[in-house]
């Protein structure tokens, strides 16, 4: 049992743990990135330079890593990879390799949050509100409908790049003006969660959840944050997951607003913060390991961690001679 994982990037904790549940099985961790300085890239079984995601040669690159190690299943732990990915899956199929990832529709959405506000909204899951027009939003507030302070942010960012709160319609209008595809939003923010969610690859049902309140944020990944059971969150996701045909491992963030929750965005991918639920024993490595074996898991029926337990990374260094 061999897996790729592509663009390990900073994620030497990921490759870690699923390279520990690799050779337990007798199998290995194939490690690749653009760049020969990536960190994670010196803690897998095997290295490989790989081209970035925008190269032509960038697909033809890893279906050819693919039968050199006799590759079972893909993971790529960046946004920009995983449409291209999952608008390939064909490709994949045709040599027998599994891509841990869910199905491109519902990957497409993840990346336009008008998109996934209008999906979630569709299929009644409570998601932060979502407008791309700035008569609508005026109009809303001229009605009383919507309040300040709003949030102006890219349509399709990530890493809370270009984010901006505003408290007046000057600053909004000033704001909204400044790039192409940005969308409005009510600041709906007591406080912060983060899900990690595995959702079996074979019968597509919900197999684990670990929810972590954020207590610190460093470019758009969880720098510190403490375990939780919350029974509202709980119901949330399973109502989310009873509607979508999400697969393999997804990051959810949610607000809580006024004593209601929110999902704010969903990551069709490892979330920054996962290590927290893996050393917390939600062991999602191991959920990959038997799908790609060919077995299902057993499907979700309650919290399999502690509560009130603190995440707080930290910095290391790597020195590796690589040339």
């Amino acid at each position: 049992m061999n897996i790729l994982v592509c663009s390990a990037g900073r994620r030497v904790k990921v490759v870690q743990y699923l390279k520990e549940a690799l050779n337990k099985k007798s199998g290995i961790l194939v490690a690749a990135d653009c760049d020969y300085n990536a960190p994670a890239l010196y803690f897998g079984d095997e290295k490989e330079l790989i081209p970035r995601v925008d190269s032509k040669d960038y697909l033809k690159a890893i279906l050819e890593l693919c039968n050199k190690h006799k590759i079972n299943g893909v993971i790529s732990l960046i946004d920009p990879e995983l449409e291209v990915l999952a608008k390939n899956k064909m490709h994949f199929d045709d040599i027998d390799v599994s891509l841990i990832l869910s199905p491109l529709k519902t990957v497409e959405y993840c990346f336009d949050k008008q998109e996934t506000y209008n999906y979630l909204n569709a299929i009644d899951i409570p998601s932060v509100p979502t407008y791309s027009e700035l008569e609508t939003v005026k109009l809303l507030v001229d009605k009383q409908e919507l309040d300040f302070p709003l949030v102006v942010k890219p349509g399709k960012g990530n890493a809370s790049i270009g984010i901006n709160v505003v408290s007046n319609i000057v600053d909004l209008e000033h704001t909204f003006v400044k790039d192409d595809n940005l969308i409005i939003q009510p600041y709906l923010k007591d406080r912060e969660y983060g899900i990690d969610v595995y959702i079996d690859m074979i019968n597509g049902e919900l197999v684990d959840i670990f929810i972590k309140e954020k207590l610190k944020m460093r470019s758009g990944e969880t720098d510190k944050s403490v375990s939780i059971h919350n029974e509202e969150i709980e119901a949330l996701v399973k109502d989310f997951i009873s509607k979508t045909d999400f697969a393999g491992p997804i990051d959810i963030d949610c607000f809580e607003h006024n004593g209601k929750y929110y999902i704010s965005e969903i990551n069709p991918r490892f979330g920054g913060g996962y290590p927290h639920a893996q050393e917390m024993g939600c062991d999602f490595m191991k959920f990959i390991v038997s799908n790609l074996e060919g077995n299902a898991n057993d499907t979700y029926t309650g919290y399999q961690y502690e509560e009130g337990v603190v995440m707080m990374k930290y910095d290391d260094v790597v020195l590796k001679k690589v040339k």
